[in-house]
C-alpha cells in the first residue's frame, strides 16, 4: 500500500477529488480513501491537525496494514528567502524545530535532534520527476522542520536562525519519525501558503487550496514515475 497522508480536508481534496474504484474503510477513529489515481493505487488519509495526531495516525494504520511507502502532501511556511507562495518543496530531511518533544508509542526510542531523512529511492524518483516535468510553481529540495504551533512574524525569524528550514509545519517531522521507527520509507511535498513578508492565518487560509493542488501535482508525478520502475 502507498500511504498518503495529509493533515486537513483541503490538503486532502485533490487526491479525494481524482480517486477513482473508491472503497472507504474505517480504521479506529481514521477513514481512509482507497483507490486509484491515474491507474496507480493509493490510499488516502486525514491525520488531523499537529504532531501528536500525526505520529498516532501513522502508528495505527502501520499497525494495521502492509504500508511500501508513505507520501505526506500538504502545505507549509515559507522559510526560505527564495520561496514564493504555492511553492513547492520535497523533503531531503526533517527535523523538529521544538524541544521537548513528546510523542506516542515507542517514538522516544529515536533522537529527536537528528534530522530524518526522506527515503533515497523516493527522493531519486522525485528529482526524475521535477527534471522531467513542467510545473506552474517553482520546486526546491530541502530540510522540512516541524513543531506544535502554526509559525508567523517572529517565529519563521527564530527557526531559521536556528535550524535553516526551507519551511516549517506541524505534522511532517512525526510522520516520518514514525516511519523510521518502523523502517517505512518515507517523503513529504510541501507548498507555501505563507511567508515571513506574507504571514499569518489569513494569508495560510488564502492560499492554502492552491497550494495543496500544488503538492498533489507532484505527487501524482512521482506516483507514475515509481510505477514504471
Amino acid at each position: 500500500m502507498t500511504l498518503i497522508i495529509c493533515a486537513i480536508k483541503n490538503e486532502a481534496n485533490p487526491f479525494l477529488t481524482a480517486l477513482g474504484n473508491v472503497k472507504e474503510e474505517k480504521c479506529a477513529s481514521l477513514k481512509l480513501h482507497h483507490g486509484t489515481i491515474n491507474g496507480v493505487e493509493v490510499s488516502v488519509v486525514r491525520c488531523g491537525v499537529g504532531l501528536k495526531k500525526a505520529a498516532a495516525a501513522t502508528q495505527t494504520l502501520i499497525n494495521s496494514y502492509t504500508i511500501s511507502r508513505v507520501v505526506m502532501s500538504g502545505t507549509a511556511g515559507g522559510v526560505d528567502e527564495r520561496l514564493k507562495i504555492g511553492d513547492t518543496i520535497v523533503s531531503e530531511e526533517i527535523l523538529y524545530h521544538e524541544s521537548n518533544i513528546k510523542l506516542p508509542q515507542n517514538a522516544s526510542s529515536f533522537d529527536a535532534n537528528i534530522p530524518f531523512k526522506a527515503d533515497e529511492r523516493l527522493l531519486l524518483n522525485a528529482k526524475k520527476v521535477i527534471e522531467n516535468n513542467p510545473f506552474t510553481q517553482a520546486v526546491y529540495f530541502g530540510r522540512i522542520t516541524s513543531g506544535s504551533k502554526f509559525l508567523s512574524g517572529k517565529g519563521f525569524k527564530e527557526v531559521a536562525e536556528k535550524h535553516h528550514p526551507m519551511c516549517v509545519d506541524m505534522e511532517t517531522a512525526a510522520v516520518a519519525h514514525v516511519c523510521a521507527i518502523n523502517k517505512i520509507p518515507f517523503i513529504a511535498i510541501r507548498s507555501i501558503t505563507d511567508t515571513p513578508e506574507k504571514s499569518g492565518l489569513l494569508n495560510f487560509y488564502k492560499n492554502v487550496v492552491q497550494a495543496s493542488k500544488n503538492s498533489y501535482a507532484v505527487v501524482v508525478k512521482l506516483l507514475q514515475e515509481l510505477e514504471r520502475e
